[in-house]
């Protein structure tokens, strides 16, 4: 029996109370996630972690943005492609006015998440993007009992496009270029038995990176994936974007687990 665990955007910002974008209720998982590492760990094989890194100038940060009068748009503002069309809004640099536009309509086309400015926050070697220090205690104990090395997935590092799921970006960019830890990844997870999937937040980077494997796993295999529910907690409870989630992979055959059950 092969055993992975996928942890998705462990990282102070989301983590800690002090975050620039902390999730309600994510310091207790990653409380009960590191429990979890620390009482199962010799039954796991493998464990990946995706990493949250974005640039202050980011297509989802408010320096990217500007309006008529040179204002950049508060955090938790939604820029849809006609606020883009209006004038409403538009890129701080001129020359990517094009992509800007470009890039709101195709989420729109796609019927992705609406744009949406959030707080600048996992910034590249910042304190908000560094491991929760509870599950990085976690790992690190993990690592030395079985001599091996978590397997580290840098996510959202270009300034162009979303990057929620750990698997693919929202929207590629004619220059974008697949990283090779992401295949490597992949081709482990295919491999495995059962895959173990925590973090944050459930109703957008744990959403779409399970969405995303499922899809990339052989057919009838969603099975194998196992979400430990109590090591998850949603940006918008109320949305009911994790609701939605949850309840078209359970369709999909992903199985439902609290960390502390056997």
């Amino acid at each position: 029996m092969v055993r992975e665990l996928l942890i998705i955007d462990a990282q102070n910002d989301f983590c800690e109370p002090d975050g620039a974008l902390y999730v309600q209720g994510a310091e207790e998982d990653c409380r009960r996630l590191a429990d979890f590492i620390g009482s199962r760990g010799d039954e796991i094989d493998s464990i990946s972690l995706t990493l949250d890194s974005h640039h202050l100038y980011d297509i989802a940060h408010p320096l990217y943005w500007v309006d008529g009068d040179g204002n950049h748009p508060a955090p938790f503002t939604f820029i849809s492609a006609g606020d883009v069309e209006s004038g409403l809004w538009t890129t701080s640099r001129p020359e990517e006015k094009g992509w800007g536009l470009e890039y709101v309509r195709t989420l729109e086309e796609r019927g992705k998440y609406t744009l949406c400015v959030w707080p600048p926050h996992c910034l590249i070697g910042s304190w908000g993007n560094q491991i929760q220090s509870h599950v990085f205690q976690a790992l690190t104990e993990w690592e030395k009992r079985k001599l091996a090395s978590s397997f580290k997935i840098v996510k959202g590092d270009d300034s162009r496009t979303e990057h929620y799921g750990a698997f693919e970006p929202e929207v590629s960019g004619r220059d974008a270029i697949r990283p090779l830890k992401i295949d490597a990844l992949l081709e482990r997870l295919q491999r495995a038995d059962e895959i173990y999937i925590a973090g944050e937040a459930l109703d957008y980077c744990v959403a779409n990176t399970v969405r995303q494997l499922a899809d990339a796993l052989p057919p009838g295999q969603a099975g194998k994936i196992i979400l430990l529910e109590d090591c998850c907690s949603s940006v918008d409870p109320a949305s009911g974007l994790s609701r939605t989630f949850l309840e078209d992979m359970k369709a999909r055959g992903m199985r439902l687990q609290k960390s502390t059950d056997k």
